[in-house]
């Protein structure tokens, strides 16, 4: 009050108007002396596969005593070089409708509703149990799309390029993709788009079993989503996966495999998932 009061008088619009300038200012000088810090953290930083806590982790061993938590904070602020617009998730966007897929009735026995998972594979407990999914190019018939399939405990990712939808189709890239790199396959966790409705056939080959997700409900395959969403982050929608080489895609699947990871102590996918499949 003493501050903001002038002749004696108090007006709270003046007084909050100059608590804010007063704010301005030193937060601008605050970022003033870490010039430093900042040219280091531009250079490193790549929103396309290295997000913010990767960036900062890259950094830690500089001279300087700034939380990942001031960075976040310079960030809101709107003051520093880098800039909210610059964040990898800045808001989610509800999905559009899905038709509901239609799966094969090769046996009920392999194909399996979520609900009826095990706990042990939902809380990661084992090695071996993957989540698919098909990442959309062109809506044109005739173009190419993504297979991407995720090991859930490590998030070890494999990427494959795929001319159609066709469920026999996929049902051989996916074998030969697992064959290829001698996985350990045990469960699959998929969602119900039409492109799986054979995917009991893919079951038998492998002796494992299928879980199938709820209508509109990606969050039951988070980590399968959210590698999905890193991947969109070097090819937006409707990009043209057939101009796209073996080892473009190669290269990508390495970059996001080899990231570090803050869950994994700051190792990446590729080593957590060697550790344990050797």
């Amino acid at each position: 009050m003493k501050r903001n009061t002038f002749d004696g008088f108090y007006d709270h619009n003046v007084a909050q108007e100059k608590t804010i300038r007063r704010r301005w200012h030193n937060h601008s000088m605050y970022l003033l002396k870490y010039e430093k810090f900042t040219d280091q953290f531009i250079q490193k930083f790549d929103k396309r596969y290295s997000g913010i806590k990767t960036t900062y982790y890259k950094l830690q061993n500089n001279t300087t005593k700034i939380t990942w938590r001031q960075i976040y904070n310079w960030i809101k602020s709107n003051r520093w070089e880098i800039k909210r617009k610059d964040l990898l998730r800045q808001y989610y966007l509800k999905g559009r409708k899905r038709k509901k897929g239609i799966f094969s009735k090769f046996t009920n026995s392999l194909i399996i509703p979520i609900w009826a998972r095990p706990k042990y594979i939902d809380n990661r407990q084992e090695f071996g149990h993957w989540e698919m999914d098909l990442i959309i190019g062109k809506r044109e018939h005739g173009f190419e799309n993504l297979i991407t399939f995720q090991e859930r405990q490590t998030r070890m990712v494999f990427i494959e390029k795929i001319q159609s939808k066709n469920p026999m189709k996929l049902n051989s890239k996916v074998y030969q993709l697992i064959k290829r790199n001698n996985l350990c396959v045990k469960s699959i966790t998929i969602d119900n788009g039409i492109e799986f409705s054979k995917i009991g056939l893919l079951a038998k080959w492998l002796k494992c079993i299928v879980y199938f997700c709820e209508p509109f409900a990606s969050y039951q395959r988070g980590s399968n989503e959210h590698v999905n969403g890193i991947i969109r982050r070097f090819w937006k929608k409707g990009t043209d996966f057939s101009l796209l080489s073996n080892n473009d895609i190669l290269d990508t699947q390495n970059k996001i495999n080899k990231m570090p990871r803050e869950i994994f102590n700051w190792k990446s996918s590729y080593d957590v998932f060697n550790k344990i499949n050797n």
